[in-house]
């Protein structure tokens, strides 16, 4: 992961928690995203955390501001990572 990368906003789609991680998890055959997604937001971890799905999907969830020595837009938030050629999904919450 570089982070040029994700500083290019033509490289991450912005999506609200609850219209997206329902359909994601579906597509990419992760049971209960949205609880682990949930759990890794209360108790996150710099290196963040690796989540396989049944449709050969491995998933990166991480903090990039915990990740990178560089603050980047929305660097506070949950982002979920699955290789270059896809984009990076910066979560957010309707609070």
């Amino acid at each position: 992961m570089r982070l040029s990368w994700f500083e290019n906003s033509d490289n991450v789609a912005y999506v609200e928690f609850g219209e997206f991680v329902e359909n994601f998890g579906k597509e990419v055959g992760v049971a209960h995203l949205g609880d682990k997604i949930e759990e890794f937001r209360k108790n996150p971890i710099p290196e963040g955390i690796m989540i396989t799905g049944t449709k050969r999907t491995a998933l990166k969830i991480f903090i990039p501001d915990l990740v990178f020595d560089k603050h980047i837009d929305m660097g506070e938030s949950v982002w979920i990572f699955i290789g270059e050629m896809y984009p990076a999904y910066c979560i957010y919450w309707k609070e």
